[in-house]
């Protein structure tokens, strides 16, 4: 609530492109070199920081998703009624249109509805 989206990507861009040897350098690489210990071992989002060099990425309450590519660029997402199921699937298709490529958007993209534990649909993302 205290940051707008556009002010936490600029942030997690900053971040990712920090220079060597800067203090926000060392967190970006420990993020990049241990992101199990920032999202846990079976999370989408340390998959997506293994799986996708140079970038970093955390996960929040209320379905906020923010990235940092090497580059510069920064990604933030929220979705309105804080639920986590559509997270992931913004984000990648977000990513996607960057023309970030990374085999990790795949188990991203989409997010099974269930009925009666038998999938009946999927939440897509649509016109990102």
């Amino acid at each position: 609530m205290a940051v707008t989206l556009a002010g936490l990507a600029r942030a997690f861009g900053r971040l990712a492109s920090a220079e060597p040897g800067t203090a926000e350098a060392e967190v970006a690489d420990a993020i990049r070199s241990h992101p199990a210990y920032l999202g846990g071992s079976d999370r989408d989002v340390t998959a997506l920081i293994q799986g996708t060099p140079g970038l970093i990425a955390k996960d929040g309450a209320e379905s906020v998703y923010a990235v940092g590519l090497a580059d510069g660029r920064g990604v933030a997402v929220k979705v309105a009624d804080g639920y986590p199921r559509a997270k992931p699937v913004v984000l990648a298709a977000a990513l996607r249109r960057l023309g970030v490529e990374s085999p990790a958007l795949a188990q991203l993209e989409s997010s099974p509805v269930l009925g009666h534990g038998e999938p009946v649909g999927a939440i897509v993302a649509v016109n990102i």
